[in-house]
């Protein structure tokens, strides 16, 4: 294998950060002289016992210059193309910030497609999770350019920010993405951030110990691979090949992807449920390219179009959208295999299923299904992920980029916290300070999204209590939060809105970082005052107003009486917000948008920015 001479971050088309000291590392032979040319400037370096070495070189300025740089030692060169000096922002967090632009290439087609700036580039740190110590080197990736063949990789939300600071800047913007669907924070904390959480520290040791993983990992693929060879071994749809076009199907039962399936008896269970449905198909769509979309479907599926299977998907939370080739006039047949995998399964509610052709004609397929269970088996016991525990994603991830220096970080986590929301705010608080110590960068920006909205079927999850711990956060100097629940999806973990993310986050780092003047900020609770039966609460607008973004009453507001909540309406009068009760006297808190899914709150800012969600205790 031949040695590489650089650290990982370093190959062709890396983005450096402008305007400060360009540190370059590697490793080379124990003792080993280096030479370091950058450009038409040679360097020496020299190696240390362990081989490593490090030189600093001067700040430069961002051009239109593409730089070089080679690196020679005992005989061995590697050289590094195609580099610019540009701003550097760290985008982590969990899926919400490492969902593909793929994922959203039914709402931003065009970007896809169009889009050809070689200025925006992203380095995307492989999953690499350490409970031992501290790694000095992140996995080995590339750097991409935001061009039609590499931009469905990027993260949405890191490329809509990007793209905005670059319209906005003209200046390379480099994205490096280390982020992890499913982590919690503690997972991106070092042990010194937890050293005042005994319990997650007793996490992490336990993967230290011998075996530990590797043992529970066996364990766990053995009961799940028996699983899924009892399922496709006993499951009569597939030895009787229930997708066949010609299967008979007459005796099966009625249902449409809306259901509930909780509600239905024959489908209360694990294992697997077949569906099938006749289209007539004209000959004009069967001329042209087509793909069937199905929303989310838990937990697992497998298509099939006239007995040929187009795709599945093994997990709940991606969109359905496979292309359906082999469409042809008259009656089609589609067969839809469902795999429950950890309790019910089922379609969910509110999402579009139809077939979608090249002109934009539609056909639905929402009603007019027949389904049979084909087999019922206990659940399956979920796989431990050791990406979630304390400090692993942190060693991996993120200590290894701490000599890389950057302009900030942009955040998007705290889905998997939101059980247990106690505290989040200290943790998180904890894990910024001790990234900015460990940078050695002082207080550099961090920008972070509060939670969408979101509303799942079944009982409230409270994601208000989250949120409002995030809100918390902003006491630390340099941190600004936006504000994202009216751009998510109720029945959406993964709302596909990150244009709207991305380029608010972009606003906060336009107006703190880069010096622009404007309004980037979410109106923000700063008083409430009660007179008589009427509350005047106040609010920091920033030098904007406060409007409403339907209507001409203020919708999201609640008074409390104890744990009594009752929904009110108000009005705007200048930077205030004014309401009424014949039971002021008895309120003990006042909310607005304080809830999962405050779809009703329509109180913003002219920018269109809504207002931060609070419940302000009066007692």
């Amino acid at each position: 294998m031949k040695q590489k001479l650089l650290a990982n971050i370093f190959t062709n088309g890396v983005i450096l950060q402008r305007d400060v000291p360009i540190k370059i590392w590697g490793t080379a032979h124990p003792n080993a002289e280096v030479s370091i040319k950058f450009d038409q400037d040679t360097h020496p370096a020299t190696a240390n016992l362990n081989g490593d070495w490090q030189i600093t070189l001067p700040a430069l300025p961002s051009t239109e210059t593409l730089h070089k740089l080679m690196v020679s030692s005992k005989g061995i060169t590697q050289e590094v193309t195609d580099i610019l000096m540009g701003d550097i922002w760290i985008c982590s967090g969990q899926s919400n910030m490492e969902l593909p632009m793929l994922r959203t290439r039914r709402m931003f087609e065009e970007y896809i497609k169009t889009t050809h700036n070689q200025h925006i580039r992203q380095y995307h740190v492989p999953m690499c999770y350490n409970f031992h110590e501290k790694q000095t080197e992140i996995p080995e990736s590339s750097w991409v350019s935001a061009i039609p063949d590499q931009i469905e990789n990027f993260s949405a939300t890191a490329f809509f920010f990007a793209n905005k600071l670059y319209e906005d800047q003209k200046i390379p913007i480099g994205i490096i993405l280390s982020a992890l669907g499913g982590t919690p924070v503690e997972s991106w904390m070092s042990r010194d951030a937890l050293a005042n959480y005994p319990e997650a520290l007793a996490q992490a040791d336990e993967c230290m110990q011998a075996d530990f993983m590797e043992n529970i990992t066996k364990t766990e693929l053995q009961i799940h691979n028996e699983w899924q060879q009892n399922l496709q071994k006993y499951d009569r749809g597939l030895t009787e090949k229930w997708y066949q076009e010609d299967f008979p199907d007459t005796a099966w039962k009625e249902i449409n992807l809306n259901t509930s399936w909780d509600e239905v008896t024959d489908l209360k269970a694990s294992g697997s449920v077949w569906l099938r449905k006749k289209v007539e198909i004209s000959p004009e769509q069967a001329n042209q390219s087509a793909d069937i979309i199905l929303g989310c479907i838990i937990d697992a599926d497998e298509v099939y179009i006239n007995g040929e299977q187009l795709g599945g998907i093994e997990y709940q939370y991606p969109p359905r959208d496979y292309p359906a080739p082999n469409l042809k006039p008259g009656i089609n047949t589609i067969a839809i295999r469902v795999i429950a995998v950890h309790g019910i399964g089922g379609f969910v509610f509110g999402k579009a299923h139809k077939l979608l052709f090249t002109d934009k004609t539609e056909i639905p397929l929402t009603e007019g299904w027949k389904y049979k269970r084909s087999l019922s088996c206990p659940p399956l016991t979920g796989m431990t992920f050791f990406q979630n525990t304390p400090t692993g994603n942190y060693n991996g991830m993120i200590a290894p980029l701490h000599k890389f220096p950057i302009k900030g970080v942009i955040w998007y986590q705290g889905e998997s916290n939101a059980a247990s929301p106690e505290g989040y705010s200290e943790k998180f608080s904890t894990m910024i300070t001790d990234w900015r110590k460990n940078w050695q960068q002082g207080d550099f920006l961090f920008i972070f999204a509060q939670l969408a909205n979101w509303s799942p079927k079944g009982p409230l999850i409270h994601w208000e209590n989250l949120r409002d711990e995030q809100t918390k956060t902003l006491h630390l100097p340099n941190t600004r939060m936006v504000v994202t629940n009216d751009i998510g999806e109720y029945n959406d973990l993964h709302p596909l809105n990150k244009k709207a993310v991305g380029e608010r986050l972009a606003g906060e780092a336009l107006s703190l970082a880069y010096g622009a003047e404007i309004v980037s900020t979410s109106p923000t609770l700063t008083s409430i005052k009660r007179t008589g039966n009427q509350f005047s609460i106040e609010f920091e607008t920033f030098g904007s107003k406060l409007e409403l973004k339907q209507g001409n009453i203020v919708y999201g507001f609640s008074i409390w009486i104890g744990k009594t909540e009752v929904p009110v309406e108000g009005s705007i009068v200048d930077t205030k917000v004014i309401i009424q009760s014949t039971f002021a006297d008895q309120v003990t808190a006042i909310s607005y948008a304080w809830i999962d899914d405050p779809a009703d709150a329509n109180l913003y800012n002219l920018e269109g920015l809504p207002v931060v969600p609070f419940k302000k205790s009066l007692e």
